[in-house]
């Protein structure tokens, strides 16, 4: 059986992203020794790599990754292991759940995407959990896995938090959930603040 893999960025306070549904106000104290710091970089590859399947949560989330990493891959400023993962995430398989994703909007990715409807995410993932291969991961799409979470279908859930306090914004979680967490391991990388904590669900 595939695990399902829960791989997201937080604040020390427990925080997924300021009130304008972006991260970058989060960063305007970052301690200058971790300004350029890729330890995070490193972290979203070597997960992708060990994943067969990637989960996207809606359009507008897919769109703007779209967007972002075939501008990355083309851009010869850019680090060699942004590049790395921008080539990554247009080879992966994805799962867009979506009700307004439509087939004309996939455009580079149009290959290696399958859109499926919001009712049927978690019949869908519970099929790609019992089939053969790696992981299946899910970053960013907090309403996603949270509601896979609520179903029983996430196997791990990896929290990377950053030496940053929010304040506010939007929680991690959208709800307690009714469920245990065992803490599988811990990591921090050398000359970065950042720390990853692995818990195994239920």
């Amino acid at each position: 059986m595939r695990k399902v893999i829960v791989s997201n960025f937080a604040t020390m306070d427990g925080y997924y992203e300021a009130p304008g549904k972006t991260i970058e106000p989060f960063f305007e104290h970052l301690h200058p020794d971790y300004r350029g710091d890729q330890a995070f970089d490193h972290h979203n590859v070597e997960r992708l790599s060990a994943a067969d399947t990637l989960l996207l949560s809606g359009k507008t989330s897919f769109l703007g990754n779209q967007a972002y990493w075939t501008g990355v891959e083309a851009d010869p400023a850019a680090t060699p292991i942004r590049r790395e993962f921008s080539r990554l995430i247009r080879e992966v398989e994805k799962v867009v759940v979506s009700d307004r994703l439509g087939a004309g909007d996939l455009g580079a990715w149009s290959g290696s995407t399958t859109v499926v409807s919001v009712a049927s995410a978690a019949a869908h993932v519970r099929a790609l959990k019992q089939g053969a291969g790696r992981d299946v991961l899910v970053l960013m799409g907090r309403l996603l896995w949270n509601h896979l979470l609520a179903e029983g279908l996430v196997d791990e859930l990896h929290i990377t938090y950053f030496p940053l306090v929010a304040g506010g914004g939007v929680p991690l979680f959208e709800r307690r959930p009714q469920t245990t967490f065992k803490l599988l391991g811990a990591r921090t990388y050398p000359g970065s603040g950042i720390v990853t904590n692995r818990y195994a669900v239920g």
